[in-house]
């Protein structure tokens, strides 16, 4: 199958960021309480510490993303495992960088969202719409959670959810914002 990522710049939705963490789905909240219960008081757990079998109810939701250092300080985020659901939201991302996924303009944004999480060591909610493949239609929620021994982030537990919201698509508009300054 190919992947295309068909975009328009115009289409480019906002990204609310939200450091209170005030998931609205069921997948987001049951990955947020399964990262903290991983912690046992400390800042992240260790990516070695997920459990598949214990992920099971959101198991199709999750993803993993290590990070590579890039030059003038930047970093490479390649999607190591992808769940199904962001496999139907985005397409075939796994063993692909977030710039292989996203158009230009897109990328940018997401890769200073998935800064967030690496440089603050500590998980981030996002609320956004899909701006690429044609499912502006879709409302979209992610945790992005940092996994390491602290203070070394070494991956990210990404889980994202996708679903069908009634609002028209035809302008971006911003998701109701929940979010506070980072």
């Amino acid at each position: 199958m190919s992947f295309t990522n068909r975009f328009d710049e115009h289409e480019l939705w906002p990204i609310a960021i939200d450091w209170d963490l005030a998931f609205s789905r069921p997948e987001t909240q049951q990955g947020y309480r399964y990262w903290q219960s991983l912690r046992q008081g400390r800042a992240m757990p260790e990516r070695r510490e997920l459990d598949p079998r214990a992920m099971a109810r959101f198991l199709s939701f999750v993803n993993l993303v290590e990070m590579a250092p890039a030059r003038a300080g930047a970093w490479n985020y390649t999607v190591t495992l992808q769940g199904s659901h962001s496999r139907e939201v985005l397409g075939a991302a796994q063993g692909r960088s977030l710039a292989e996924i996203f158009p230009k303009p897109a990328f940018a944004r997401w890769r200073s969202c998935f800064d967030l999480p690496r440089s603050g060591r500590m998980p981030v909610r996002l609320l956004t719409r899909a701006s690429i493949r044609g499912k502006h239609h879709l409302a979209c929620e992610a945790l992005l959670a940092p996994l390491g021994r602290s203070p070394s982030v070494e991956a990210l537990f990404w889980v994202f959810a996708a679903w069908r919201d009634g609002r028209s698509a035809a302008t971006p508009q911003a998701p109701v914002p929940q979010a506070r300054a980072g």
